[in-house]
């Protein structure tokens, strides 16, 4: 009984100490992946927001909003937790951008929006990650569908079937992507202009 209980004490301490490594690993871990996204991120933006020399972070306060979905048996999901500004060489505002996110149909979809200042149309869209079926739903990352957002406003539907034609065969993937986009717009434009 003696040796059954000091191999349980050396097991709990083999196990505290690989716990308490495994969290310092990750702890530090954590915040250099956390900035290479935000680089990533950021770098991006310039691509949404054409003419861009800089970007500044506006907004940090997480937003979140919670729908259920009864025809997708499962919860949709937006959040809007920054808003990057983009700034010309002479420090005037661009435009903006935020991510959007929805359910698709191999997991969720974040897209990238770049919105022009002056008249709050979409100027841009980049997929930034999906899981979505190779050779069909992936057809949202191409130009032929992300130009369809060009141009559009919150007064917009952004609606699969009404201003924005679907994508044949991958038709739960482009609706995601359009919820996305316009669910985000909505939320967005509404903290970015100070309505929240």
């Amino acid at each position: 009984m003696n040796e059954s209980l000091r191999m349980v004490v050396v097991l709990a301490i083999i196990g505290m100490v690989s716990a308490g490594i495994l969290s310092v690993v990750y702890g530090t871990t954590s915040v250099i992946i956390e900035e290479n996204a935000a680089r990533a991120l950021e770098s991006s933006v310039y691509e949404v927001l054409p003419g861009t020399a800089s970007v500044e972070i506006i907004r940090r306060q997480a937003h979140e909003l919670r729908v259920d979905d009864p025809q997708e048996m499962r919860e949709a999901e937006q959040e809007t937790t920054l808003i990057y500004q983009g700034l010309d060489a002479q420090g005037e505002i661009i435009g903006y951008a935020f991510v959007g996110e929805a359910n698709g149909y191999g997991g969720v979809i974040r897209i990238l929006v770049g919105v022009d200042e002056a008249t709050d149309q979409i100027l841009n869209i980049k997929v930034l990650s999906h899981s979505e079926t190779p050779g069909l739903g992936d057809r949202i990352e191409g130009e032929s569908f992300r130009s369809r957002f060009v141009g559009k406003t919150v007064e917009d539907p952004i609606t699969i079937g009404q201003d924005i034609d679907n994508l044949s065969g991958a038709t739960v993937s482009a609706t995601a992507a359009t919820d996305a986009i316009r669910r985000g717009l909505s939320d967005t434009l509404a903290v970015y202009r100070g309505g929240e």
